[in-house]
């Protein structure tokens, strides 16, 4: 072989070898962004479930505080004279 056929030959199989790889690349590249997508997309409705759970657990809060048991349970103490000593 000559030089010149050898060179054509290692530079068509480079070429080659560089279109397979940006394909490849393309590829995960599409499906990392697919995955980042519906990662934001879960990340989101648990953020709204939060905040829902959030709203629902200050509601049941000030109903136990309201309640008369536990008013009852924990009253709330009354400020009494403070004693100086001299």
């Amino acid at each position: 072989m000559d030089t010149l056929l050898q060179s054509q030959v290692f530079f068509f199989i480079s070429s080659v070898g560089f279109v397979i790889l940006w394909i490849l690349t393309a590829i995960f590249l599409f499906y990392l962004i697919r995955a980042t997508k519906t990662f934001s997309k879960i990340l989101d409705q648990m953020g709204d479930d939060i905040e829902s759970m959030g709203d629902t657990t200050k509601e049941m809060l000030e109903d136990i505080r309201d309640s008369a048991v536990f008013g009852f349970l924990f009253r709330k103490k009354k400020k009494g004279r403070k004693s100086k000593e001299d």
